[in-house]
């Protein structure tokens, strides 16, 4: 069936992303060209050129593979919505309250599970936190960018002015100090835990994307019961928010408590990238990944 799809391939967009959603892009291409599944590529960066052109090509399906802002937060689902496309990713809801960290650390508190304490902050403002380290970062970004630990007021102010820089609201949230664990699911079935150990520093954008030093073990020692409560935790935030296709939850774990950090609705498809490593893991290949992805837009899931 998938064969005789026409897929559109949007990816690139103008978000503080797109060098990554580019990566993912290509990877995504060289799959779809090794499944023989016809596609033609989009990239949105001239908005009114995309509409244009993805109308007048009319695609079975879309994937996106776009990251942050427009692409990530429910703003493009609702072009596809309107248009009557199929699209990979979650649906326009889940995408926007996804993107909002503060809001949806809301929820999950609401779920029972554990966050770390937070505070959100708008331009000018300076909260009156005592909880140090902290982590500062904007509440409506991703890829670790414009994310800072902190150790004092003043450090906590300087960082702040910086994270202001990308989003108009800013979270400053307690540092867990523990490991650093991601849960991916696909169309609702987790898969193996990954933990991040960081060479030097934290998981921040070069560590993420670029560094040769980040290690990425793959269901990593730890206790029947921890996995299980990463596993549940992963589970109903995702179930809860409506998501669909893939998605990844990040936790930080101290004990054996897992503390909810955020979850990824269009998690990357690099190289470097968290679900790819745990799908092969699974037994899963990168084009099998991909193909999953595609059938989840389908089959609603």
């Amino acid at each position: 069936m998938l064969n005789s799809l026409k897929v559109a391939l949007v990816y690139g967009g103008q978000s503080s992303e797109r060098e990554i959603s580019i990566k993912s892009g290509k990877a995504v291409k060289g799959a779809l060209e090794r499944l023989g599944i016809p596609f033609k590529e989009f990239d949105p960066v001239e908005p009114e050129k995309f509409i244009r052109e993805i109308l007048s090509y009319q695609p079975d399906v879309v994937f996106n593979a776009l990251h942050g802002r427009i692409g990530e937060d429910g703003t493009i689902q609702g072009f596809f919505e309107l248009a009557g496309f199929r699209y990979t990713g979650s649906p326009v809801k889940a995408s926007a309250v996804a993107m909002d960290k503060a809001l949806t650390k809301e929820i999950v508190k609401g779920l029972g599970v554990p966050t770390p304490r937070w505070t959100t902050v708008s331009v000018d403002q300076m909260p009156e936190w005592e909880l140090f380290p902290a982590v500062v970062k904007p509440n409506s970004e991703g890829s670790s960018i414009g994310v800072f630990i902190v150790n004092s007021p003043a450090e906590l102010e300087k960082a702040l002015s910086e994270a202001f820089q990308y989003d108009k609201t800013v979270l400053v949230e307690e540092f867990i100090d523990g490991r650093e664990i991601t849960v991916g699911l696909i169309n609702g079935q987790p898969l193996e835990p990954i933990e991040i150990v960081v060479g030097e520093g934290f998981y921040d954008y070069h560590n993420k994307y670029f560094s040769d030093k980040t290690r990425y073990i793959v269901s990593p020692q730890m206790e029947k019961s921890l996995k299980e409560k990463l596993f549940s935790y992963s589970s109903a935030v995702y179930d809860r928010l409506g998501c669909r296709g893939a998605a990844r939850v990040d936790f930080m774990v101290k004990g054996d408590i897992p503390y909810f950090l955020e979850i990824n609705t269009i998690p990357g498809l690099t190289d470097h990238s968290l679900l790819p490593k745990a799908a092969e893991h699974s037994g899963i290949s990168f084009d099998q990944l991909i193909q999953k992805i595609i059938e989840g837009a389908f089959n609603g899931e």
